[in-house]
């Protein structure tokens, strides 16, 4: 494809990957009764290489993605905010959240379907989000409890529990469907074997002797990376006005 200058364009306009890397074919999109808006750090929008959020609108046909920083006066967050067909909920961790895993914490939604909206950037640019978006501060926050680590090898994550986008909703459909909420039939699967494949391009990619990249230094895997002494004092949530 060629754009408007000539320049040849090896980019797929479905899942803004490159033609080498493309997943379309192996997207199996599918129907959830609940609804997940994805409110995408606009960063994350046009310079993530493994870009989950985006993959993961579109194997979720009943989602969608609003990019902004601050959100309180974006016409289309605001929209979905007053959209009286869900309750509308922010899966974010913190203080008296609602414990999705928990069925006895879950009792507390109401019977209507939900609308998760899940910031999808980095973890100092979604407590940023959140810091800046007030109208999300009454939003009533949603979590599930696990253990499970991460499996986005190519990036450190600082504690167990801290999942990426994709695996975070994934997870709240595990729990959803044990609550009897969704019944998608395994279908949320998909989103995993797609992540795993993405996960493992840029692996594979990265540790090409014969490809240019980014990196100043040779790629290696989080697990044989130091960690940064920051994460041990850094508030890695937003709590408050406050915080």
């Amino acid at each position: 494809m060629d754009t408007e200058n000539g320049q040849k364009l090896n980019l797929c306009l479905t899942c803004r990957r490159r033609l080498l890397t493309c997943v379309c074919d192996n997207l199996q999109p599918f129907e959830t009764r609940s609804r997940f808006v994805i409110l995408m750090h606009p960063m994350e929008f046009k310079k993530e290489k493994v870009g989950t959020g985006r993959f993961t609108h579109l194997i979720l046909k009943n989602s969608e993605i609003i990019v902004d920083i601050c959100f309180d006066k974006n016409r289309r967050f605001l929209e979905v905010l007053e959209d009286a067909n869900y309750q509308t909920v922010i899966l974010y961790p913190g203080d008296n959240t609602i414990d999705l895993s928990d069925p006895g914490s879950a009792r507390k939604l109401s019977d209507k379907p939900l609308q998760f909206l899940v910031i999808d950037g980095t973890w100092p640019c979604a407590k940023k989000m959140m810091k800046l978006t007030t109208l999300l501060h009454d939003v009533p926050r949603v979590s599930f409890n696990t253990t499970r680590i991460s499996e986005f090898q190519v990036k450190h994550q600082p504690m167990p529990g801290c999942l990426s986008t994709v695996e975070s909703i994934h997870q709240v459909l595990l729990d959803l469907n044990k609550s009897g909420r969704e019944d998608t039939q395994s279908m949320e699967e998909n989103l995993m074997m797609v992540f795993r494949k993405i996960v493992q391009q840029q692996i594979e990619l990265a540790q090409d002797p014969n490809r240019k990249g980014y990196r100043k230094k040779p790629f290696s895997l989080p697990t044989s990376r130091k960690i940064s002494k920051k994460w041990d004092n850094r508030l890695l949530f937003f709590k408050g006005k406050d915080s």
